[in-house]
């Protein structure tokens, strides 16, 4: 069973997994609050985007097609494969963190909390809906038909929160990962492979000028059904 680190406790307190979500303790976010703010003031100054800046309501329409399309997908497939996007196994992990990478929990705050990779930062990808735009409420319309009360749409200030991760780039490796990973290889159902949140956020990533990105193999889910170590607030 994997080890568990949690925030908030004494450093050196480790214990098992016990197979349910903790509840978060005011403690977990003040330190959470004290690591970002010791992080931000260590890095260089940069010019960064304030918002991503694709076409679309999303901001992330690649050319005509919407992200999520088989179009969008295709040509992310295919500038994802001549950036040679990496497929990172959980075994080389540990390798490019000795490179200095900067591992990315793009999933929403809430899962983070509830246990992510070690050393890893949350930058959420996707946040919950903010306004009432036309394209808003159609994406709340659409997500009530499925029973599903809280949707999501792009975070617009993912560029920017990752910017203030990575100053570097263009020459800092970045892992993103989310539960699923994803994959460019061809499946039986889509021959560009497998389209993920993680697949998006690299795709937007490299074309922000950031040079050395991975996705981590299988994400969160494949990670902890292997019994790997995670870290969570308490």
């Amino acid at each position: 069973m994997a080890l568990v680190h949690k925030i908030g406790a004494t450093p050196s307190t480790v214990s098992r997994a016990a197979g349910r979500s903790p509840a978060v303790s005011r403690m977990a976010v003040v330190v959470r609050a004290q690591q970002q703010q010791q992080q931000q003031q260590g890095a260089a100054s940069t010019s960064t985007p304030a918002e991503l800046k694709g076409e679309g309501p999303t901001g992330l329409n690649v050319g005509r097609f919407r992200p999520t399309s088989p179009g969008g997908w295709a040509e992310m497939a295919a500038a994802l494969r001549e950036a040679n996007l990496k497929i990172l196994a959980p075994q080389e992990l540990p390798w490019v963190k000795e490179k200095g990478a900067v591992i990315v929990d793009i999933r929403p705050e809430e899962s983070y909390m509830e246990g992510h990779l070690p050393d890893a930062v949350n930058v959420p990808f996707y946040q919950p809906i903010q306004g009432w735009t036309p394209w808003q409420v159609a994406r709340r319309v659409g997500y009530a038909m499925f029973g599903i009360s809280q949707g999501t749409e792009v975070n617009p200030k993912f560029l920017s929160e990752l910017f203030e991760r990575v100053p570097e780039p263009a020459t800092t490796p970045v892992v993103v990962y989310c539960n699923m990973g994803g994959s460019l290889e061809p499946t039986k159902n889509d021959r560009n492979g497998q389209q993920t949140r993680s697949m998006v956020a690299a795709f937007a990533l490299i074309s922000s000028g950031f040079k050395n990105v991975s996705v981590l193999k299988g994400g969160y889910f494949d990670w902890t059904a292997q019994g790997r170590d995670i870290e969570m607030f308490e």
